[in-house]
């Protein structure tokens, strides 16, 4: 069970990966070589969603169900030439030029890979949230501080502190941004700061009462055990009645 939630685990951060290079190749003119780089990731990471969602396949047990609850992985798995050759020929090149098409599509991509990184992380985060809320968070900050760095001319350094000060909502304003893109980016980091801290006091609020719930539940439980130890101390003075109480006691106990 805990390696099938990693594994999906890893998957959707492949999927959360490929969603970010597209959202940076919608947004910033990237160099040549950075292009080419996101080309070979998404090429490996590809055939990892293939090899993914075909082994699973093979091994399920119904065909027709597996593909109805997975149809957000096999759109995962559809190269993009599939959607621009769709494209052409329903003649949408009449109506916007191409340059368009492929935004469109990089777009439809892009919604695809963060439904699929949704569903992938949802059974870790509902098994242990905090700690894959955590992980998470780090990522958001880091993969902003990366693009924070690239859209305002910054080091990295500088950028991971701007990312954290604005995360964490202390704002000390020695960092401004210029563009933008990087004011949707503080923005983001703002929402999900605010979230983080709310689940961060939720966790530990709830960590305090189930710790307090159990302190008075093992507190009762060592309590009725010394008044089964001290009735069967005086045996011989007990009645059929105090008898099968001690049975019921012990008996709930054991539950």
């Amino acid at each position: 069970m805990r390696k099938r939630v990693i594994y999906e685990l890893f998957i959707g951060l492949l999927a959360l990966m490929i969603s970010i290079m597209l959202v940076l190749e919608l947004m910033i003119v990237l160099p040549k070589e950075v292009l080419l780089s996101f080309y070979y990731i998404d090429l490996i990471v590809w055939i990892i969603f293939v090899i993914d969602y075909f082994g699973k396949f093979l091994l399920s047990k119904y065909k027709t169900t597996f593909v109805l609850e997975n149809i957000i992985d096999f759109f995962s798995i559809i190269p993009m030439k599939i959607y621009l050759i769709v494209f052409r020929l329903l003649d949408f090149a009449i109506l916007i030029n191409s340059s368009q098409i492929i935004k469109i599509v990089l777009i439809l991509r892009l919604v695809v890979l963060i439904l699929k990184f949704k569903n992938k992380i949802k059974e870790a985060v509902r098994i242990n949230r905090f700690n894959y809320v955590l992980i998470l968070t780090t990522l958001v900050i880091v993969i902003s501080a990366v693009v924070i760095s690239l859209l305002e001319k910054m080091s990295f350094g500088d950028a991971l502190w701007w990312c954290f000060v604005t995360f964490t909502t202390v704002g000390y304003g020695d960092v401004l941004l210029t563009t933008s893109l990087g004011r949707v980016v503080a923005v983001i980091l703002m929402v999900v700061g605010i979230g983080f801290i709310g689940i961060t006091t939720s966790t530990i609020a709830m960590k305090i009462i189930n710790g307090g719930r159990r302190k008075i539940k093992n507190n009762f439980k060592r309590e009725l055990i010394e008044t089964v130890k001290y009735k069967l101390d005086n045996f011989d003075d007990l009645s059929e009645g105090d008898i099968d109480d001690i049975y019921k006691t012990l008996k709930a106990l054991k539950k």
